[in-house]
């Protein structure tokens, strides 16, 4: 299946070739976390999740043309 990856300020260092939006390609059944697997990203890097606009876990399943959207968590205020 395939997924649609949008990447923001660091998290972009593990897409590929450093694009902010890249298509992936991964098993049927996969995972946020085999996502996190495939771009190689390590446990280290905190990282918000969102799935088709909705935030997500590592065991949110994904579909054939979801949308994840993955960036630093924001702090300030």
């Amino acid at each position: 299946m395939r997924v649609h990856v949008h990447t923001f300020a660091n998290i972009r260092d593990y897409a590929p070739a450093g694009k902010g939006l890249a298509e992936l390609a991964l098993a049927e059944g996969a995972t946020v976390a085999d996502l996190f697997a495939a771009l190689r990203i390590p446990a280290t890097v905190e990282a918000v999740t969102l799935v088709n606009g909705r935030r997500a876990d590592a065991a949110t399943r994904l579909n054939s043309g979801d949308e994840v959207t993955l960036f630093p968590p924001m702090e300030g205020g």
